[in-house]
């Protein structure tokens, strides 16, 4: 019984790290502003918290991108506002930045 458990244990485990990762936005999070090409045009996320923001952020670029690939995410902070930046390549395309506005949840716990 012990062997089948642990068996278990790293079928799950072997899934994870092979299953494609999809992104649920949370059903109070909107979306406003711009089309995030620059900060001035940043996406502002509205009703997420640290806890769903990141996966916010993924669930847009997968509706608005599909089949995009992710890369490098950075934070930067401008009069007062923080904004996400990610690095991401479209379906057949080349690499680009995406901008979120996080001011409304960044650093609140």
């Amino acid at each position: 019984m012990k062997s089948i458990t642990l068996l278990h244990i790293i079928l799950a485990f072997a899934f994870l790290c092979v299953a494609p990762q999809t992104f649920a936005k949370p059903p109070a999070i909107t979306y406003s502003g711009g089309d995030g090409s620059t900060l001035e045009k940043a996406v502002i996320i509205k009703g997420a918290t640290e806890a769903t923001g990141v996966d916010a952020e993924y669930a847009y670029l997968q509706k608005h991108f599909p089949g995009c690939k992710t890369g490098s995410q950075s934070l930067q902070n401008l009069k007062g506002k923080a904004y996400d930046v990610l690095e991401y390549t479209p379906a057949g395309g080349k690499k680009q930045m995406i901008y979120f506005d996080i001011t409304a949840f960044f650093g609140k716990f």
